[in-house]
Order: structure tokens, then sequence, then C-alpha cells
């Protein structure tokens, strides 16, 4: 079935501010975090390439989407700002992914390269969407790029699902599928006794919050969603017998060593 223009639109929006991509995107993680509320521009949306490849009218994009209520974004009254409606949650993203490779090469260095790459992105997520719901399809670098992809999904369980489909071809060429938990394992042991690589590390909102700017949501903290402390045992103990009388040198000896054991 075609997305209509209305339903890409929607998704590519869905898509910036998810949990796949909102946490490892720079330029989105900081304008939001700098700026009152959390509100982004749509008219800067609108800008993205991406999103031009769909449409250049920015009353097409507004309108498509107010017409469905998004459980990730909402728009302010005046249809002008999008933000998203709660904080971000860190995700494992790697157990509910695969690993794909066969694909087609697209020539960086011409004129359209960007295009041809978002295009071979939306033809990949057909693809794996005939078989479970795609969240992300991110092309790996390499020298000969894209020949190689990462394909993820909404639970560890359809990514191993697909993982075991061995008979997926893309331009009728068979493609090679791993489940990337499995995937990463099998390059661990195939490098193990080799000299460790100088990693170029990509944004991460996750390991930046307490380190820089971006990391001060002004509308919600830091725009993140916030876990409960681990309480120690004593604590507990405590709480389900709050008549007893406890020795608190004890209760802080007992602290400090369930620290250490951390």
């Amino acid at each position: 079935m075609v997305a209509t223009e209305s339903e890409k639109i929607r998704k590519q929006v869905n898509f910036y501010f998810s949990d796949s991509n909102l946490p490892y995107d720079k330029f989105l993680w900081t304008l939001r975090a700098n700026t009152p509320e959390g509100w982004i521009p749509i008219e800067t949306i609108a800008g993205f390439k991406k999103m031009k490849m769909i449409t250049e009218d920015l009353d097409t994009i507004v309108k498509a989407l107010k017409e469905v209520e998004s459980d990730i974004y909402e728009l302010d009254e005046e249809s002008k700002n999008i933000r998203r409606k709660s904080e971000v949650v860190q995700q494992d993203h790697t157990s509910r992914s695969i690993y794909i490779k066969g694909l087609p090469l697209v020539d960086v260095d011409a004129k359209d390269a960007i295009a041809e790459l978002f295009i071979l992105q939306d033809k990949i997520d057909d693809l794996f969407s005939e078989h479970a719901k795609v969240l992300c399809v991110r092309l790996k670098k390499t020298t000969d790029r894209p020949k190689i992809a990462y394909v993820e999904f909404e639970s560890p369980e359809e990514a191993q699902k697909v993982a075991e489909l061995k008979e997926i071809e893309f331009d009728g060429k068979k493609l090679e599928i791993l489940y990337r938990p499995v995937y990463h394992e099998k390059k661990a042991e195939e490098f193990k006794n080799s000299p460790p690589k100088n990693k170029k590390f990509s944004f991460n909102a996750f390991k930046t919050q307490n380190t820089g700017p971006a990391g001060n949501n002004k509308r919600k903290g830091n725009g993140f969603a916030k876990a409960e402390p681990k309480k120690t045992k004593v604590e507990e103990e405590t709480e389900a017998k709050p008549e007893a009388k406890v020795d608190e040198a004890k209760v802080d000896e007992a602290k400090v060593e369930a620290k250490t054991e951390e």
C-alpha cells in the first residue's frame, strides 16, 4: 500500500522526535533544549532535506500534522511550533535491530548523493515493513557505503523473527541478515586479537546530559525520563517495619557497603 503525502509527512516528523532519533540528533536536541518550553518552529522542520523531498509547502505540512493526533509530538495553538510531548527514554536499540549486508552502492560524490541515500533508506523501510513495524533505518558508513545497514524494530522479538528470514532480496540480490547482537559478537570474536581502533563517537544526549547546555531542558527538567532511585536492603526493611528501632550507625554502615558493591 502506497503512503499518501500526509502519511509520509507524519511518519517523518514522528521519526524526528522519536527515541530512535531525537537523543542522537545534535541539532534537534540542542535546539529543543535551548528553546523555552521545548518548542521548535515547524518552519525549521520543513527545511530539512528529507521533508523537502516530500513537499516544500509549509501549509501542507502543517495541515498533515493537524489531521491526526500523534503520541509523540504536539503543535502549539497557532500551529507554528512543534515539540515532543514527553521526555525521551533510553532504549536498547541494538537488541531490537538487525544487520543487513548486500545493499547497492551509492556514489557519495554524485550531485544528488544525499537524496539517493534517503531513497535507499525508504526502500529498505518499505521492504522490511512487510514483516514488522520499522522504527529506523541506519546506513552504516563504510568505504564502500552504503553496502551495510541496521534496521530497528519495535521489540527484540520482532528483530529476531525478521533475522530468521533468510530469503529476503533487495533489487534482485539476496541480503545477508543477522540479528544485530549476534553480528556484534561475531565481529568481537573476529577482532579480539587486533589492536583497538580509535572510534569516532556520534552525539548521544544520554552521555552528555550532565556535561553541557544541551542537557538542560527548561520545560521538563533535563528532557529525560527519570528512573526511580534504587533503595538499599536496609531502607526497604526500614520502610516495611516503621515501628522497629534501627541502629543509625549500622544503617550508615550498610549504605556504605551497598554503594561499594555497586
